[in-house]
């Protein structure tokens, strides 16, 4: 998918200390959800549009044009269901875009990395303690047990949140820089 036009920052406008990242979001039980009432959606409107034009109306020769509703419902709401996240950190500050498939970004988180109360890798037992700690969580990562997945603790509203999200080397470099000592950075495959 191309980059949304909605992002403010380029790589080329930035100084040395930009990083940004993106991924898709894996389907969970919330995508399947949305997915499923779709389909039924689909099904009752041919099934709706079957019983109008065969039942009530009696034009049977209508019925060849609902595979192309179909086809057009598919594609203007099938869209909604793939949602992708891009993380960037410039300026000292670390932004979180969500966008689906209609390539609209919009900004969902933004907090100063120098205000953060650790950012440390998930699947790190001697971490562990700290994300159960938060009295409120934020989940960007591409899903719950994908690889990479890092949490950051930030004080939003008077509360420990933990803010999930997927990390790449570039951009928990750029995070340590203006993190300091609470970025917690190990070996991730991107």
């Amino acid at each position: 998918m191309s980059r949304p036009k909605e992002i403010p920052f380029t790589e080329e406008n930035a100084g040395n200390n930009y990083a940004e990242f993106a991924v898709s979001r894996k389907p969970d039980g919330k995508i399947k959800m949305q997915r499923f009432l779709f389909v039924l959606l689909y099904i009752a409107f041919a099934v709706a549009y079957c019983f109008v034009f065969l039942v009530l109306v009696k034009m049977g020769p209508v019925i060849a044009i609902l595979p192309l509703f179909l086809l057009i419902m598919w594609f203007f709401t099938w869209k909604l269901t793939k949602i992708e996240y891009m993380y960037i950190v410039t300026q000292g500050y670390f932004h979180v875009y969500a966008y689906n498939g209609y390539n609209k970004a919009k900004e969902v988180f933004k907090e100063k990395l120098s205000e953060n109360e650790g950012i440390y890798p998930l699947g790190d037992s001697d971490y562990e303690k700290f994300a159960n700690a938060c009295e409120a969580e934020l989940d960007y990562s591409a899903g719950k047990n994908t690889a990479d997945r890092y949490f950051a603790i930030f004080r939003i509203n008077g509360k420990n949140t933990a803010v999930y999200f997927t990390a790449s080397s570039k951009l928990l470099t750029c995070m340590r820089y203006f993190g300091g000592e609470n970025v917690g950075v190990t070996y991730v495959s991107r």
